[in-house]
């Protein structure tokens, strides 16, 4: 009963919430989109820190929430430039949000990676500090 009551609450209060946007986050409302390139790392300046971030032509809406999209690929494989990325993001930004395609470092060696505990906590950690790093640059600059 408890779950059934909680449903219907949250059904309403995100109804309500979409409502209030006119179809905006719901439906493509726009047709284009733009992508721009950047590097987010106030460290490094190589394609593992690069980000692709796609926002709506002729969107005059100042304050977008943000869309961070990370690659799958288990710390071994992926990139930003593949092309369900590319989908997501420009659906989403036909949408109204601003979204973001990140690349992050990736372990070099699969084999190792499989193999050595140690490396997947490396590789694990400095990918986590990477998105961090992304985050900060939507924080500070964008």
């Amino acid at each position: 009963m408890k779950n059934l009551i909680f449903t219907i609450t949250f059904s309403l209060i995100i109804n309500s919430a979409f409502s209030q946007c006119n179809g905006r986050y719901d439906s493509e409302i726009f047709t284009s989109v733009s992508k721009t390139t950047v590097n987010y790392s106030d460290v490094y300046i190589n394609s593992h820190h690069e980000m692709d971030i796609y926002t709506s032509d002729g969107d005059t809406e100042i304050n977008r929430p943000l869309i961070l999209f990370m690659h799958g690929g288990s710390f071994t494989a992926g990139s930003k430039e593949e092309l369900d990325c590319v989908d997501f993001c420009e659906s989403f930004a036909k949408r109204g949000y601003v979204t973001a395609s990140v690349n992050y470092r990736l372990s070099s060696n699969p084999i190792n990676f499989m193999l050595d505990q140690e490396l997947q906590f490396r590789t694990v950690f400095k990918s986590i500090a990477d998105v961090k790093s992304a985050i900060r640059y939507f924080r500070k600059d964008f």
